[in-house]
């Protein structure tokens, strides 16, 4: 009975081997999955940092792109601000020259009438109007579709320029 109990012990042992070699192969594999893991969330973690970095960069162009768009909107308004403010203060100094020129013929119809024939000549010329008539504004208003038209296509077209292909 001893003879067979130590029999059977030994083609346990021996059974034993392959059994702890093969849970030696599962726990190297499981430290291997641990270790994968551990890097998956690491190299996660990094991309998603990257892909953060990227969209900050990609904000921040489409900030100063608005700013330098904005900024060209704002000079074309001043611009044409100027120009509309001499054009009124131009039209200002006509309206107050022919508004002289006619209270003073006024005043000539209202004079007796030999005071009247005595200045006639002179106040006969002075009542054909040398003044051009006033130009019609033109070019004044802002050029929306300068600024709008297209926008998205030129940003984005802006936009290729500074982006480059990474294949990874």
């Amino acid at each position: 009975m001893e003879e067979a109990a130590l029999e059977c012990k030994e083609k346990l042992r021996t059974a034993l081997a392959p059994l702890q070699k093969k849970l030696n192969a599962f726990d190297k594999v499981k430290r291997i999955c641990g270790q994968t893991a551990k890097h998956i969330k690491s190299q996660a973690q990094h991309t998603e940092r990257q892909i953060k970095m990227e969209f900050e960069k990609l904000q921040q162009f489409l900030k100063d792109e608005e700013a330098a768009r904005i900024a060209a909107l704002r000079e074309e308004e001043e611009q044409k601000t100027q120009m509309m403010k001499e054009k009124i203060e131009k039209m200002t100094e006509e309206i107050s020259s022919l508004s002289e020129q006619i209270r003073a013929i006024e005043q000539e119809l209202g004079a007796e009438d030999l005071s009247f024939l005595q200045s006639y000549k002179d106040t006969e010329k002075r009542a054909q109007c040398t003044l051009q008539d006033p130009e019609k504004v033109s070019g004044a208003l802002i050029d929306v579709a300068k600024h709008l038209g297209n926008l998205k296509y030129r940003v984005w077209e802006k936009m290729l320029g500074t982006v480059q292909y990474n294949q990874c």
